[in-house]
């Protein structure tokens, strides 16, 4: 183990996170080159070069593939991965609007529209089949197919089908979504896309470009093309009924309508339509990019669309699994702090489990807001890696923060002001990584997934049925996860392909994977091949239990066969999740404890056992943000236990004792704490005695304090004038809507339109219109430093008036990004002023809220006054720093007098930063990166007075925005957060809280 060790304190790049490198500007290679650079010294393994919205240079033209060149060339020399990104933008497949370009509509998406016609005159001569047919409501009594000429009995109807193409939208450049069931256009999409890039990174390939990511790519566009104007519609595409009759052995036609409507033949139909388009996706996209990368020797990896929620996930893939059978890296997608998306990473882990693929990708972080944090990443990335996932793809670093660049579902790591010691976060988790990638996951139960019977429930518009079984087996995953059983999902299409059982052994097999028992959840059907694998199972010994109500049919159709299952000696038939968990443990050995005070499962814990070289590793996560919890937790097996710590890399044995076969340990978890922990089995530790808190020094609640960046005063209103009249106060972004409206150009409110390198380098007649800006600001108390005018309108601006005097516009450098260039105003007075901008507006401009910067404080009625220069405990926005963005140093004085041999340690229970910095008699001695760590400072202080001081990193959040959003936390943060209208929408501020909110503690232990 001592190797193990070794690259555990310093684990290599491949163990290191890959994020999402926005490419959102116009792009020069230096800068691309430079902020790489930046990456690898904050401990980053790699990074995906990804096209993002506000992209100005053409996408896969010259210009773009000499960067992706250069900054290739120059990772080698960094040692830093670069790996490709297959998409304008996102979902995957339309190639930026190259592909239906190349093959015209074979490469747009199309849906099977149904429509119920009232007689024959409403034909119009392009149906796909013509039925005649009674209707009860929505359930088809009987159906006969016909031709066009007709003649109707009373009560009749007709029922017609159509191929509609779906529309063409903004967000595809102007064109439709991509036809990602035809193998056709995916071929496009791979020659437009994959071969250009193997053309000229041919000698890379495989070297240092490791390989391509793709995102959400999915087979319905309702999502993202609009809604059509039919009630009935279903993925399609021109091969389908050819595709299905090669699979199911009939004309699709001949039942069609009972996939829409109730019936007789529905649950067949519904059963059949899904599999065969989950197997057509499957053939068409996943598995020919697949074996392209797998020929031209790159890694293919990215997520799927909607994976966690049934009905949605049926209409954008059929089924989710099966992709990732052909994903070298599976790869999922984790939005907002969200902590419970436990089936969207069970489906990839398990797979990856199954098939021996011992990464999974997670796409992490995305719509958190600028206020995210490291607790944030810590808490979010560590429920993910206790369930499977071990690689993180930060979502997001960008390139440029310029403009709508901003406002791309925020937070950019790579801007906020704890940027600088990233390398703390991204060294934890590429040690976790590096961990958990170590031997096997000891998963010992088979849940098996019930997506086949939703579709037999499923019409593609009534989603009340699927959604119904989708949560129902989610509270099943969550009641499995909370009593400490863990698991693999079995996808029937992956055991149909892989599944045995090994009867010596009585374990029911998948690939790599052994199960000692299978659990079926409410299931309306089975295939065949699970069926028959599931008495053999049965036969050698093996465990079955079922959760009623029982499964009806087999693939879709009434079989006896279910009898011999339903019926057999070692089938366990139980009613809901209370009797699945009463009674598991009479089946199954538990192989691990977490219990509370009381002696109950604590369910908020989650946890991993992975047994790697005769050795034991567990990690634990209390996956609760809000409450400690005091554990015993028992894992089995017995021997020396270590504690592997993550944040550190030290290592130390800790004291347990051996119980019936059982390693006990009591332990203290902080809010959304975790810990590693080692077995070596056979092993005696050697301990010393814990030492406990004797005393707790408190600091006193106000501190002196010292600002280390400038203070901000955001402008986001104004006055506008394009030719005699001025305007009423606005918002600036709406005063851009009504300015671009007027002038005929492009709407930008939102990060949905077509993209920018489509259109603004194209010159427009009113190009050059000049446009004139007042925005006002109070000010109490004049300060004695300059104050400076933060634009991102530099450029353009012709000409600056402040109080009706002009002034110089002179470039003082830049502030958070190089497009946001200072200018120092002159002629501030006591109360109101007023800033005059006279500037040249074009197509290509951004018209953007402007900053005040300086030493100044600002209190609640947004007046500029004069700093306090303390601050007491609670909130700093409401105490001088309303908009503040960056780093606020506490200093304060505190005596200690230190006893031999004891321990001290700064804590702080509550509190709102990024992270804290913490410095002792000028001497700089840790990081408190979230509430739960406790830092060692004894070293550090002195008999007597020391001096503390801790600088709270902030965020750009109360700078940006959203600012007028009712909600102080938004949960789900986008470009249309910062532009809000109606009920959202408030004209008052509305700020995220930081600063020091409870006591600052100094525990000594002895």
């Amino acid at each position: 183990m001592e190797e193990v060790k070794k690259c555990f304190k310093n684990p290599g790049k491949e163990y290191r996170a890959i994020p999402f490198w926005s490419w959102n500007d116009k792009l020069i290679s230096s800068k691309l080159i430079s902020q790489a650079k930046d990456f690898k010294e904050k401990g980053i393994g790699g990074f995906f070069m990804h096209s993002r919205v506000g992209l100005e240079t053409e996408y896969m033209g010259e210009e773009w593939l000499k960067c992706v060149e250069d900054v290739v060339k120059a990772s080698k020399e960094i040692d830093i991965d670069p790996w490709l990104y297959d998409e304008d933008r996102w979902p995957s497949g339309f190639a930026g609007g190259k592909v239906a370009k190349i093959i015209g509509d074979e490469g747009r998406a199309k849906v099977l529209a149904m429509k119920i016609l009232k007689g024959p005159h409403e034909l119009k001569g392009d149906e796909l089949a013509i039925y005649k047919s009674q209707i009860d409501g929505e359930k088809i009594k009987y159906l006969q197919r016909i031709e066009n000429k007709v003649e109707l009995l009373e009560k009749e109807v007709l029922i017609a089908l159509y191929r509609l193409i779906a529309p063409k939208t903004e967000w595809y450049n102007g064109d439709s979504p991509p036809d990602n069931l035809n193998p056709k256009s995916v071929n496009a999409f791979i020659k437009s896309t994959h071969e250009v890039y193997y053309k000229r990174l041919k000698e890379e390939f495989g070297r240092t470009v490791k390989g391509i990511f793709t995102d959400e790519p999915n087979i319905y566009p309702y999502l993202w093309g609009g809604e059509f104007d039919v009630e009935y519609v279903l993925p399609y595409t021109d091969i389908f009924p050819q595709f299905f009759k090669e699979r199911r052995g009939y004309d699709f036609f001949e039942i069609a309508p009972y996939v829409f409507l109730n019936g007789e033949k529905s649950i067949k139909a519904r059963y059949d339509f899904w599999r065969t388009i989950s197997e057509l996706f499957v053939e068409s996209y996943t598995k020919q990019i697949s074996n392209w990368c797998k020929e031209h020797n790159i890694l293919f990896t990215g997520h799927l669309l909607e994976e966690n929620i049934f009905p949605h996930a049926i209409l954008c893939s059929g089924s989710i699994m099966p992709h990732y059978e052909y994903l070298d890296i599976p790869g999922i997608d984790i939005l907002t702090e969200v902590k419970y998306e436990f089936l969207t990473v069970k489906q990839a882990s398990s797979v990856a489990n199954q098939l021996g693929k011992n990464r999974v990708i997670s796409e992490t972080y995305g719509c958190t807001g600028w206020e995210f944090t490291f607790e944030g990443q810590k808490h979010v990335g560590d429920w993910q890696y206790a369930l499977g996932v071990n690689l993180r793809c930060q979502h997001l670093f960008l390139y440029s923060l310029r403009g709508c660049r901003k406002r791309d579902y925020p937070p950019s790591f790579n801007h906020n002001p704890s940027w600088e010691y990233q390398n703390l976060i991204e060294d934890y988790f590429a040690r976790l990584s590096y961990i958990l990638t170590l031997g096997k996951p000891i998963r010992e139960i088979l849940l098996i997934h019930p997506i086949e019977s939703s579709w037999c429930e499923f019409n593609g518009r009534d989603k009340s049925i699927p959604q119904e079984r989708g949560e129902e087996f989610q509270n099943i995953i969550s009641a499995l996860l909370g009593i400490h059983y863990d698991f693999d999902l079995g996808d029937e299409t992956i055991i149909e392909k892989y599944g045995k059982v090994d009867k010596e052994k009585k374990e029911f097999v998948i690939g790599e994977a052994r199960y000692k028992l299978v659990i079926l959840p409410q299931m309306l059907t089975l295939r065949k091949s699970t069926l028959f694998l599931l008495l053999e199972f049965l036969e050698s010994g093996g465990k079955v239990i079922l959760l009623e109500p029982l499964p009806e049919y087999i693939e879709g159709e009434e079989s006896k066969d279910l009898e011999r299952l339903l019926n057999h000696k070692n089938t366990v038939i139980l009613k809901g999740r209370k009797a699945l968990t009463e009674n598991i443990e009479n089946i199954l050995l538990r192989r691990i404890s977490i219990r509370d005070v009381v002696g109950q499962e604590a369910e908020q814990f989650l946890y991993m056992e992975r047994v790697f070289n005769g050795k034991k590793i567990f990690f634990i996560v209390n996956n609760d943000r809000e409450r400690g919890y005091e554990i015993d937790l028992y894992l089995h097996g017995e021997g020396r236990i270590e504690e592997w710590d993550l944040f550190t890399g030290e290592i130390k044995n800790v004291f347990s004792m051996p119980t019936e076969g059982y390693q006990h340990l009591r332990v203290k978890f902080a809010p959304a704490d975790s810990k590693l922990y080692v077995m070596y089995p056979g092993e005696i530790g050697k301990f010393e005695k814990p030492k406990r808190i004797q005393k707790v020094l408190y600091m006193e609640p106000v501190f002196e304090i010292e600002r280390l960046d400038p203070n901000v005063l955001t402008l986001d209103t104004c006055q506008y004038k394009i030719e005699e009249n001025w305007s009423r106060e606005v918002p600036i972004w709406i005063a851009q809507r009504e300015i671009r409206k007027y002038l005929g150009m492009i709407n930008i409110d939102h990060n949905h339109g077509i993209q920018r390198w489509k259109w603004v380098n194209t010159p427009h007649s009113k190009d050059n219109t000049k446009i004139e800006l007042k925005l006002k600001f109070q000010v109490k108390k004049v300060p004695k430093k300059e104050i400076l005018l933060l634009t991102e309108n530099f450029d353009e601006i012709e000409k600056i008036f402040v109080n009706e005097i002009e002034i110089d516009k002179i470039d003082r450098g830049w502030y958070l990004d190089e497009n946001f260039r200072k200018i120092p105003l002159k002629n501030i007075k006591e109360g109101e002023n007023v800033i005059h901008i006279i500037l040249t507006y074009k197509n290509s401009t951004e018209l953007e809220d402007f900053y005040l910067l300086g030493d100044f404080a600002v209190n609640p009625k947004r007046e500029i006054i004069e700093e306090d220069k303390s601050l007491s405990l609670g909130d700093w926005t409401l105490q001088g720093y309303p908009h503040y963005a960056g780093r606020m140093l506490y200093r304060q004085n505190i005596n200690v007098e230190k006893q031999e041999k004891e321990e001290i340690f700064l804590s702080i229970d509550d509190f709102s930063a990024t992270l804290i910095k913490v410095v002792i008699n000028n001497k700089e001695c840790g990081l408190i990166p979230w509430k739960s760590y406790k830092l060692e400072i004894t070293d550090f202080l002195n008999n007597g007075e020391n001096k503390i001081e801790l600088i709270l990193y902030g965020s750009l959040r109360n700078m940006l925005g959203p600012l007028h959003h009712r909600a102080q936390k938004i949960p789900f943060v986008s470009a249309q957060s910062f532009r809000v209208e109606k009920e959202e929408y408030t004209s008052q501020y509305v700020f995220y809280p930081y600063g020091l909110f409870s006591p600052v503690k100094l525990e000594v232990m002895y």
